[in-house]
């Protein structure tokens, strides 16, 4: 699923560019404060329409732009060659062309480019709030199922309903809602628990490469008590949901639960071991993805060198490796990687005030 070319004016303090990186690995190195991480902020904006450093867009584009303009060329033994370019206004308008045709959501876009980011706030998968761990099962599912992106939609809507139907105390109604609300939120649950199912053996030999001492249990929890049904659970809370206005149980509140020796993994577990496991859940999308679509991820690894100690961080490179897909790492300096790994064909760019140079050295 290699970006065969990408363009980018506008973003931060990067200077346009158009560059060809490699289809496997691409070395980012510069100073703090070159750029590195813009150009994949930039990346990742173009696959999923939001930035891993800002819940907002406008601090992205640079501060003398009206606007942002990402564009790449993609080559998918899947789907075929893709053209794909996003622009961002400074007024909030947006754009988004696949092979010159206008796309009306971001999902369409985002299927083009499964896109992986590990980077320091990643880490918060562990010690995050619950919605953290919803984002990573249903990035998971929405890249294998094709039906759940729908199945989705319809249960958020029928939960907005709901939630209005309890805002405005009108209990007569509710009997009529909570069928449609329950039959949306089963399909939704039975297709994450069936993702989940299936990564957990993923994960768990993908773990013991990275560590081996390292003994993790992960379970779903739906969002609801798994004895007993959600209808009847509404039927047992509908007075308290009147009370708070909102549904206290259903997918909305559903949860991946990690953890080691029956206790949170983010309450026992070293910084060092968080990150190792967090990796080890990436990698573990990234595999399943591949092996259930035969289409590869594309991982951003921001600053890695600061992220993992040498061992993790050579065992994660390894799998990397392994997967054989396209990788875009930044570092501050160009050997503290590549000195030890260096993968066929990776390639090597230099960003120094904005400007990015192909450093790759002639063969």
């Amino acid at each position: 699923m290699p970006i065969k070319r990408l363009q980018i004016s506008g973003v931060r303090n990067l200077q346009p560019l158009s560059l060809t990186p490699a289809l496997g690995v691409n070395f980012i190195y510069g100073e703090n404060g070159s750029g590195k991480s813009s150009l994949l902020e930039a990346l990742y904006i173009l696959a999923t329409g939001k930035s891993f450093r800002h819940h907002l867009l406008k601090p992205v584009i640079q501060h003398d732009m009206d606007e942002c303009v990402l564009f790449s060329e993609i080559d998918d033994n899947r789907l075929g060659n893709g053209r794909l370019g996003v622009r961002r206004s400074r007024s909030g308008d947006k754009a988004i062309r696949l092979n010159g045709e206008a796309l009306h959501s971001q999902a369409e876009a985002s299927s083009w480019l499964p896109v992986q980011i590990i980077e320091p706030n990643t880490f918060k998968l562990l010690s995050g709030s619950p919605q953290e761990r919803r984002q990573f099962i249903d990035w998971g599912v929405f890249h294998v199922e094709h039906s759940f992106l729908d199945q989705w939609r319809e249960f958020k809507k029928l939960l907005q309903q709901r939630n209005a139907v309890l805002k405005k105390q009108q209990p007569d109604w509710l009997d009529v809602w909570d069928k449609g609300f329950v039959k949306a939120a089963n399909a939704v649950n039975e297709s994450r628990k069936a993702y989940i199912e299936r990564l957990l053996p993923v994960f768990q030999h993908t773990l013991s490469r990275l560590d081996a001492n390292l003994d993790v249990e992960l379970s779903f929890y739906p969002g609801w008590e798994r004895t007993s049904n959600l209808i009847d659970i509404l039927h047992k809370q509908r007075e308290r949901d009147l009370q708070i206005g909102h549904t206290q149980s259903g997918p909305q509140r559903a949860e991946l639960r990690i953890k080691v020796d029956k206790m949170n993994a983010a309450d026992i577990l070293s910084r060092g071991q968080q990150k190792a496991v967090v990796a080890a859940l990436k990698l573990s999308q990234g595999v399943l993805f591949q092996q259930e679509t035969e289409r590869s991820t594309i991982y951003l690894v921001d600053d890695l060198a600061s992220e993992l100690d040498e061992k993790h961080r050579f065992a994660l490179c390894q799998l990397l490796e392994d997967l054989k897909c396209q990788v875009f790492i930044t570092s501050i300096e160009h050997n503290s990687i590549s000195d030890h790994w260096k993968p066929k064909g990776c390639k090597m760019f230099h960003v120094e005030q904005g400007h990015v140079s192909d450093k790759t050295p002639l063969v």
